[in-house]
C-alpha cells in the first residue's frame, strides 16, 4: 500500500502561492520570466534543421539540390540554393538582403524565419514590415496562420492574434517575447519612421517584405533601432532598379557589397518546378506559367530579368536616362572629335558646409571633361570658384555659356557674378518652359560661309511648348542628348546614378520630371553633379564643327585680326559686285551705239 500524500494547511498554501507569485513578479520585473515557455536555444545555429523537424517542411522544398538528377548538370542562373543561404546568414548573425524572382518561395521561407527565430531566441521581437497591410496579412502573415498548428504543438502557451504572435503576456503594455506585423505605408511620414524606431530587444529580427515599395526614412529608422550585436535584418522583394531601397541595402552606392551584409539572388530559373519540369513545390512558379511569363515580358527586357531572374535593372522602366546611354557616352571621352567647340560650366549651388555639395562641371563642345562636387561655407564660395574658372588665363569660359542654378540660395552666386562683370545664364527650375529652335537639327548639317565662318544649314525647326517646367526641359535635353550620342561623358558612376534617378511622365499633355525632392529621399543625397551637368548641357554652345572645318582653322595664323578679315572679305564681294555692274553698264552703252 502506497504512502498517502503530505497535507498542508490552507494557510501554508496560501503563503506558498504568495511566494511563487513574488518570485514571478521578481523574474518579471528583472526580465527573466518566460511565463513557462522554454526557447528551443540548442537550434539557434541550426535554422534549416528546426524548420524540418518542428515545422515539418520537407528540406527538399528548401534545398533545391536534392531534388533529384536534373540538378546534377545544371548551370545555376542565381545563387546556389538560395533558400538555405538565407537561413545561414541570419544563424551566422548577419543580415541578408534576397533579390528574387516571382513565385520562388521567399514569402514561405519568410513565415518559416519568424516561428524560427521566435522559438529559438528567448524574449525576442521578430517585426515583419511592408508598405501596405494586405502586403503582410495576405501574404507572408497568411503563410504564417496556415504553419500555426505545427508550431502551436510546441508551444502551446503562444497566442495567434491577427498580425501578432505572443509568446507570453505583454508588460507595461509593450510586447515582451512575440512577432508583429507592422504596415509603414508609401512616402511614409515622420510619424511612422518615430514609431519605427521603438523597436528595441536584445534579440531582434525585422523583416521587410517588398522592400525596394519601402520609404527611405522608414529603413533607416529600423537601421538606426538596431542596436544590440544580435539584432538582424532580412529584406525581400523582387527588385526595381539599382536606386530602390532593397538593392542600397545590399550593396554600397558605388557598387560594392556592404559589409555584413549577405546578398542573395534567388531566379525563377534555377526551382525545382522548372529544372526537374514537374510540380514539386505546390504554388510555386511552374514550366507553363515561366514560359508565358517570358513571352509577356520579353526574354532579356528589364521587367524579365527582375520578375524572373532576380536582377536589379540599372534605372527603373520609367527612368528619364538609362544606363547603358551613360555607359555609351563615357566610351565616347577620348574622342577628340566631342571637344571641338567652346567652353562651358554647369553650376548646381549649396550654401553650408552640412548641407548639399556644391557641383560644377566643366564642358568642352560636347563633352563633360570634369564634374566636381566640394563642400562650400556659404555661396559666395561658388561665386569665387566660378568667377575663377570663367577668367581662365588660357581658357576662358564667355559668360553665355554658364549656367547656373538661380533657385533659392542659387541668387547669391547669380549676383556677385553680375557685379564683377559675368552676366551668367540664370536657370531657374519652377518657371514656365519656353519653346525655343531645335539647334541640334540645325546644326546637323554646317558649311563654310564668307571669311571662314562654319554656318548651319541644317532645318530650322521651332520646338513645340511641351514641357511643365523649365527643369523638365534641360534635363529632358540631357535625355536627348545622350539617347542619340550627342555628347560624351567622364566615366562615373556617381554621376551615372544622378542621371538615372530621376523617373518622368506626362502631365495634361505635356512632359514632367519628378520633383528633386522625390529624387534625394530616393538617392539619400542630393543629384548634385547629375543636375550641374545637365545645366552645363543646356547653356553650352550647340554649334558642333566639322572635323574637316577643324583642321582648315588649325592650319591658319592665329595672330591675324579676324575682324579685318571679315571686312576684307566684305570688301571684296562689294568691289566684285560693283565690277559685275559697271560691266552691264557697259555692255548696254556698247549695244545702243552699234543699234545706232
Amino acid at each position: 500500500m502506497s504512502p498517502s500524500p503530505p497535507t498542508i494547511s490552507p494557510q501554508l498554501a496560501e503563503r506558498l502561492k504568495h511566494q511563487a507569485q513574488a518570485k514571478i513578479l521578481e523574474r518579471q520585473r528583472a526580465g527573466t520570466w518566460s511565463g513557462g515557455v522554454v526557447a528551443h536555444s540548442a537550434w539557434q545555429k541550426d535554422p534549416l534543421g528546426w524548420i524540418v523537424k518542428h515545422l515539418e517542411v520537407p528540406e527538399h522544398t528548401l534545398r533545391w539540390s536534392l531534388n533529384g538528377p536534373a540538378y546534377e548538370t545544371h548551370q545555376w542562373d542565381g545563387d546556389r540554393d538560395p533558400l538555405v543561404k538565407i537561413v545561414q546568414a541570419l544563424a551566422d548573425w548577419r543580415d541578408c538582403g534576397c533579390e528574387a524572382g516571382t513565385g520562388t518561395g521567399k514569402t514561405f521561407l519568410a513565415a518559416c524565419i519568424v516561428y524560427w527565430f521566435l522559438a529559438c531566441h528567448a524574449d525576442s521581437i521578430v517585426s515583419t514590415v511592408a508598405p501596405k497591410e494586405d502586403q503582410l496579412l495576405k501574404h507572408v502573415w497568411k503563410e504564417i496562420g496556415d504553419l500555426w498548428s505545427r508550431f502551436h504543438r510546441h508551444f502551446p502557451q503562444a497566442e495567434l492574434l491577427t498580425g501578432v504572435i505572443r509568446m507570453k503576456p505583454q508588460e507595461a503594455g509593450k510586447e515582451k517575447w512575440a512577432a508583429s506585423a507592422f504596415v509603414c505605408g508609401v512616402g511614409a511620414s515622420e510619424e511612422v519612421a518615430v514609431r519605427a524606431q521603438g523597436l528595441h530587444a536584445e534579440h531582434m529580427l525585422v523583416i521587410t517584405e517588398e522592400t525596394p515599395g519601402i520609404d527611405p526614412a522608414i529603413m533607416v529608422a529600423l537601421y538606426n533601432t538596431r542596436t544590440a550585436d544580435h539584432n538582424l535584418a532580412l529584406a525581400l522583394g523582387n527588385p526595381d532598379h539599382q536606386q530602390d531601397e532593397l538593392h542600397r541595402f545590399c550593396f554600397k552606392a558605388n557598387g560594392e557589397p556592404k559589409a555584413g551584409v549577405v546578398h542573395v539572388r534567388m531566379s525563377a530559373l534555377d526551382h525545382p518546378n522548372v529544372v526537374a519540369g514537374k510540380p514539386i513545390i505546390p504554388g510555386a512558379i511552374g514550366v507553363k506559367r515561366l514560359a508565358v511569363r517570358s513571352e509577356e515580358l520579353g526574354v532579356g527586357s528589364r521587367l524579365y530579368q527582375s520578375r524572373v531572374r532576380g536582377i536589379s535593372p540599372s534605372e527603373a522602366e520609367e527612368s528619364l536616362i538609362k544606363w547603358e546611354w551613360c555607359e555609351a557616352a563615357a566610351k565616347r571621352w577620348d574622342d577628340p572629335a566631342y571637344r571641338i567647340g567652346k567652353r562651358a560650366l554647369g553650376v548646381d549651388v549649396a550654401d553650408s558646409p552640412t548641407g548639399d555639395n556644391a557641383a560644377i562641371a566643366d564642358w568642352q563642345g560636347a563633352c563633360l571633361t570634369e564634374v566636381v562636387a566640394f563642400h562650400v561655407q556659404d555661396a559666395e564660395e561658388v561665386a569665387e570658384r566660378v568667377y575663377l574658372e570663367a577668367t581662365d588665363a588660357e581658357n576662358p569660359v564667355d559668360p553665355r555659356y554658364i549656367g547656373v542654378d538661380s533657385v533659392g540660395v542659387g541668387a547669391s552666386v547669380v549676383n556677385p557674378l553680375k557685379r564683377k562683370g559675368l552676366r551668367v545664364r540664370a536657370i531657374s527650375g519652377g518657371t514656365r518652359a519656353t519653346p525655343g529652335l531645335d539647334v541640334d537639327d540645325r546644326w546637323s548639317s554646317a558649311d563654310v560661309g564668307v571669311g571662314g565662318r562654319i554656318v548651319a544649314t541644317g532645318p530650322t525647326v521651332i520646338e513645340a511648348e511641351r514641357f511643365v517646367d523649365t527643369r523638365s526641359q534641360v534635363l529632358w535635353r540631357m535625355r536627348t542628348d545622350l539617347r542619340l550620342g550627342r555628347v560624351a561623358l567622364p566615366q562615373n558612376r556617381s554621376l551615372f546614378q544622378d542621371l538615372c534617378a530621376a523617373s518622368y511622365g506626362t502631365r495634361n499633355g505635356r512632359i514632367f520630371v519628378e520633383p528633386k525632392e522625390s529624387i534625394i529621399k530616393r538617392l539619400r543625397r542630393s543629384p548634385d553633379i547629375g543636375d550641374a551637368a545637365c545645366y552645363g548641357n543646356w547653356v553650352r554652345p550647340r554649334a558642333l564643327v566639322s572635323r574637316d572645318a577643324k583642321e582648315r582653322e588649325a592650319k591658319r595664323e592665329h595672330n591675324k585680326d579676324r575682324g579685318l578679315e571679315r571686312f576684307m572679305a566684305a570688301h571684296a564681294k562689294r568691289q566684285k559686285a560693283e565690277e559685275a555692274r559697271f560691266k552691264r553698264a557697259f555692255a548696254r552703252r556698247a549695244r545702243g551705239r552699234r543699234e545706232a
